[in-house]
This record gives C-alpha cells, structure tokens and sequence, in this order.
C-alpha cells in the first residue's frame, strides 16, 4: 500500500510510535547507506527554508539517493495548483518521492491526484508531522515515559503546533498551549475539543510554563515589539517550570519568539538535539514509505 507523511492523524498511532522509536534507536544521525541508491526525491518548496531544505537534502544525499529542488520562484506553483490531477502521475515517470513544503493540506487531494509515490509534507501551516515526531522524540528520551509529562508552548501557532496537538490523541503527555491575542485560537481550540485529550490554552506564557517539563519556543508571527516582550523565554520565566525542564525551538532562531541567550546556553536547551533528531526522523520516514523494498533497518 503506497504511504504518504501529511500529517499526525494520518499517520496514526502505530505508525507514530514507530518512528519515534526508530528515531531514538538509531546509532548516530549521520549514519551513511545506500537505501535511497537510484532513487529520486524532489523538494517542492512554496516559501524559503534554509533549515528544511538542508535537512531533507541531508537525509536523502546520506543515503545516496538524489535531490531536485523547485524553488518559491519557479513556476511549478501554478502548472500544479491548476493541474494537479494531470501533473503529478507524469512526476512518476521522473522522481521516486516528493517533498512539499509551505503548502497546506488542503492542497493535496490524494484521492483524486492519485500520485504513485510517496508524498511528505516537511511543513505546512497546518501540519509538521516530522518536526513533531522528532521533538517528541526528544522528549522521549528525556523523559523515559510521557505519562504525566506537561509541555507548554509559547508563542504564535504553526504547523508543528498543530502536529503536536494532533499527537496527544497518540501520546500520553499533556499540552499547555498560550498564544498572543492576536491570534486565532479557534480551529486550534476546535481541534482539541474534537480528540478530548488533555491540551488546555492558558493566557499567558507564564501560566503555560508553570511547572512543565518542556517549553516549545513558537513562532514570533506578526508580533510587534510590546508583545514580543512578553512573548519570551528568559530566565525569569524558566524559573516557573518545573525542575530540569528544557526547551524546544519550534521555528527558525529568526522567526522564533526571542530565547534569552543565558537559556540557549544552558544545558535546558534541547536545540542540538533538536537537529540531531530531525535528520533521523527523516531517514526513518523514507524507509517507512519505501518499506516494501527495504533490504536492512
């Protein structure tokens, strides 16, 4: 059966715990083969990403495998926006998967495109499912088991935070969620509502941070200077977490509410390991979608 990485809910719980797992067995992130040897991925990117392009370019060339990459500025946007159905079975005569990033989920009709290979989405607005995977990951290995884990995010939403509210329905760990007031907390709000698990959204950054055991860094989105003062993770802050707690970035250090440097340096900072952990995460997804011709894990 042909696999496609959208989302967290699309994958499903099976399928989630086992990448997460992998990821952390894995013995290093850089470990070289040759499961991608003759195969082809190209990077379909409607914005800039220095940091996502890097890291799936990373795992499919560790694997010997190839890349071609579709810039914002190219003109597939449009030849695919109107003709997805008839363009995407002629992408299978020249790439073995593709990578979509900046598009949201809506704009993938599977159903009625039909492309026989895998499509990944490595960022959406709506949906980062490897960053999810890899960050609870993260925490996994912090923490052993996430029964009774609390984390928090702080900051304006994206598609990781979207992921990672879709995984507490998979993950026992509870997600304190506060945003700035100019964003819209509705379909987020909705979306919990729906999977009854245990994410709350609290006012403000300190309320959400209060004793939890990891701190999520969202976007600074289009905050203005007063509320990016409020909006931070500083030291006063992190006093408020719980003992030992750590921190995640969940957007590019330019893009990311401000980190004080003091907390990046610190040994809470999870950021190394965020990048370790995201390069696995993508190693292990091209073998889940290509599992029926995997030799060796």
């Amino acid at each position: 059966m042909l696999r496609h990485v959208l989302s967290i809910r699309r994958l499903g719980r099976e399928a989630c715990w086992l990448l997460a797992q992998q990821t952390i067995g894995m013995r290093s992130a850089k470990e070289r083969s040759d499961f991608m040897l003759g195969r082809t991925a190209v990077l379909i990117f409607a914005s800039l990403s220095l940091g996502e392009r890097l890291c799936v370019t990373a795992a499919v060339r560790q694997m010997a495998g190839y890349i071609v990459y579709e810039s914002p500025h190219d003109s597939w946007r449009e030849e695919l926006g109107r003709y997805q159905r008839q363009i995407l079975p002629v992408f299978d005569y020249f790439v073995d998967c593709l990578y979509s990033y900046g598009l949201p989920l809506s704009a993938w009709d599977m159903e009625k495109a039909a492309p026989n290979f895998p499509v990944i989405n490595v960022g959406s607005p709506d949906a980062h499912p490897a960053h999810a995977l890899a960050d609870i990951a993260c925490m996994l290995r912090g923490s052993g088991d996430l029964k009774g884990v609390v984390a928090a995010w702080i900051g304006c939403d994206n598609g990781t935070l979207h992921s990672l509210i879709e995984a507490t329905a998979f993950f026992p760990f509870a997600l304190r969620v506060s945003l700035p007031p100019h964003v819209d907390a509705g379909p987020l709000k909705n979306a919990a509502n729906r999977l009854q698990t245990p994410v709350s959204f609290v006012d403000t950054p300190e309320n959400a941070v209060k004793g939890a055991d990891y701190i999520f860094a969202g976007c600074s989105g289009e905050m203005d200077t007063e509320a990016m003062q409020v909006w931070r993770l500083d030291a006063d802050i992190m006093r408020l977490a719980a003992d030992g707690a750590r921190v995640l970035l969940s957007a590019s250090p330019v893009h990311a509410i401000t980190v004080e440097q003091s907390v990046f340096a610190s040994t809470a900072s999870l950021l190394t390991r965020q990048a370790d952990y995201r390069l696995r995460v993508h190693k292990r997804i091209l073998h889940w979608v290509f599992l029926e011709n995997e030799r060796a894990l």
